[in-house]
Protein backbone atom coordinates (compact mmCIF):
# COMPACT_ATOMS: atom_id res chain seq x y z
CA UNK A 1 0.00 0.00 0.00
CA UNK A 2 1.32 3.57 -0.76
CA UNK A 3 1.19 6.12 1.23
CA UNK A 4 1.25 10.03 0.03
CA UNK A 5 2.00 12.97 2.20
CA UNK A 6 0.93 16.33 1.03
CA UNK A 7 2.82 19.14 2.29
CA UNK A 8 1.40 22.43 3.12
CA UNK A 9 2.18 24.75 0.42
CA UNK A 10 1.53 28.02 1.64
CA UNK A 11 2.46 31.33 -0.43
CA UNK A 12 3.16 34.40 1.27
CA UNK A 13 3.32 37.69 -0.27
CA UNK A 14 5.79 39.54 0.63
CA UNK A 15 5.62 43.17 1.32
CA UNK A 16 9.33 44.10 0.42
CA UNK A 17 9.05 47.76 2.68
CA UNK A 18 8.36 45.26 5.96
CA UNK A 19 11.42 42.69 5.06
CA UNK A 20 14.64 43.83 6.97
CA UNK A 21 17.06 40.86 5.72
CA UNK A 22 17.21 37.77 3.67
CA UNK A 23 19.79 35.03 4.61
CA UNK A 24 19.67 32.29 1.69
CA UNK A 25 20.44 28.14 2.71
CA UNK A 26 21.46 26.44 -0.84
CA UNK A 27 18.10 26.57 -2.39
CA UNK A 28 16.33 27.92 0.04
CA UNK A 29 15.79 31.13 2.83
CA UNK A 30 14.64 32.62 5.50
CA UNK A 31 12.62 35.86 5.18
CA UNK A 32 13.40 38.10 8.57
CA UNK A 33 10.22 40.53 8.63
CA UNK A 34 9.82 44.04 10.57
CA UNK A 35 7.58 42.13 13.14
CA UNK A 36 10.06 40.18 14.43
CA UNK A 37 9.28 36.75 12.52
CA UNK A 38 11.29 34.84 10.69
CA UNK A 39 9.82 32.85 7.56
CA UNK A 40 11.12 29.93 5.84
CA UNK A 41 10.98 30.08 1.85
CA UNK A 42 11.78 28.18 -1.10
CA UNK A 43 12.84 30.63 -3.26
CA UNK A 44 16.94 31.56 -3.47
CA UNK A 45 18.64 34.62 -2.65
CA UNK A 46 19.20 34.97 -6.44
CA UNK A 47 15.52 35.11 -7.38
CA UNK A 48 14.86 38.10 -4.33
CA UNK A 49 17.52 39.97 -5.49
CA UNK A 50 16.26 39.57 -9.32
CA UNK A 51 12.76 40.26 -8.26
CA UNK A 52 13.59 43.26 -5.81
CA UNK A 53 16.81 45.07 -7.17
CA UNK A 54 16.66 47.91 -4.56
CA UNK A 55 17.48 44.90 -2.11
CA UNK A 56 21.77 44.83 -1.61
CA UNK A 57 23.88 41.54 -1.71
CA UNK A 58 26.26 42.23 1.00
CA UNK A 59 27.46 38.40 1.45
CA UNK A 60 26.93 35.19 -0.38
CA UNK A 61 24.35 34.38 2.12
CA UNK A 62 22.66 37.71 2.87
CA UNK A 63 20.53 40.14 0.83
CA UNK A 64 19.72 43.27 2.75
CA UNK A 65 16.79 46.30 2.43
CA UNK A 66 18.74 49.21 2.90
CA UNK A 67 16.19 51.01 4.56
CA UNK A 68 16.75 49.00 7.67
CA UNK A 69 20.65 49.46 8.16
CA UNK A 70 21.71 51.18 11.55
CA UNK A 71 25.10 50.83 10.96
CA UNK A 72 28.26 49.24 9.46
CA UNK A 73 31.56 48.25 11.04
CA UNK A 74 34.43 48.20 9.14
CA UNK A 75 37.11 46.38 10.96
CA UNK A 76 39.52 46.20 8.16
CA UNK A 77 40.17 46.00 4.42
CA UNK A 78 38.75 42.28 4.34
CA UNK A 79 36.09 42.34 7.74
CA UNK A 80 32.71 44.24 8.10
CA UNK A 81 29.52 43.98 9.45
CA UNK A 82 26.20 45.20 8.71
CA UNK A 83 23.78 45.66 11.45
CA UNK A 84 20.31 46.05 10.77
CA UNK A 85 17.55 47.35 13.33
CA UNK A 86 16.46 44.83 14.96
CA UNK A 87 20.45 44.34 16.06
CA UNK A 88 21.60 41.71 13.90
CA UNK A 89 24.94 41.42 13.00
CA UNK A 90 25.58 40.56 9.30
CA UNK A 91 28.81 39.83 7.81
CA UNK A 92 29.50 42.25 4.34
CA UNK A 93 31.61 39.45 1.88
CA UNK A 94 35.40 40.54 1.57
CA UNK A 95 34.92 41.84 -1.95
CA UNK A 96 31.91 42.97 -1.50
CA UNK A 97 32.57 45.93 1.18
CA UNK A 98 33.88 48.87 -0.55
CA UNK A 99 31.02 48.54 -3.18
CA UNK A 100 28.10 47.83 -0.72
CA UNK A 101 29.39 51.15 1.53
CA UNK A 102 29.16 52.90 -1.58
CA UNK A 103 25.83 51.72 -2.56
CA UNK A 104 24.65 52.92 1.04
CA UNK A 105 26.23 56.23 0.89
CA UNK A 106 28.59 55.94 3.58
CA UNK A 107 31.70 57.96 3.32
CA UNK A 108 34.95 54.97 4.19
CA UNK A 109 38.16 56.21 5.62
CA UNK A 110 41.19 54.94 4.68
CA UNK A 111 41.54 51.73 6.24
CA UNK A 112 44.25 51.12 9.09
CA UNK A 113 45.60 48.07 10.38
CA UNK A 114 44.78 48.78 13.94
CA UNK A 115 41.85 51.15 13.44
CA UNK A 116 38.26 50.02 13.10
CA UNK A 117 35.43 52.58 11.77
CA UNK A 118 31.62 52.74 12.74
CA UNK A 119 29.66 54.13 9.48
CA UNK A 120 26.60 55.39 10.73
CA UNK A 121 23.43 55.29 8.44
CA UNK A 122 21.93 59.16 8.04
Amino acid sequence: MKRSSHAAQIQHNFDPDQILYLAGDVNYCTVYLLDGRAILSSRTLKWYSNRWPCFIRIHKGYLINPAYVHNCIVLSSILAYMIMHNGARLPIGRRRISQVIQELGFGLPAYGRTSSYLLVAS
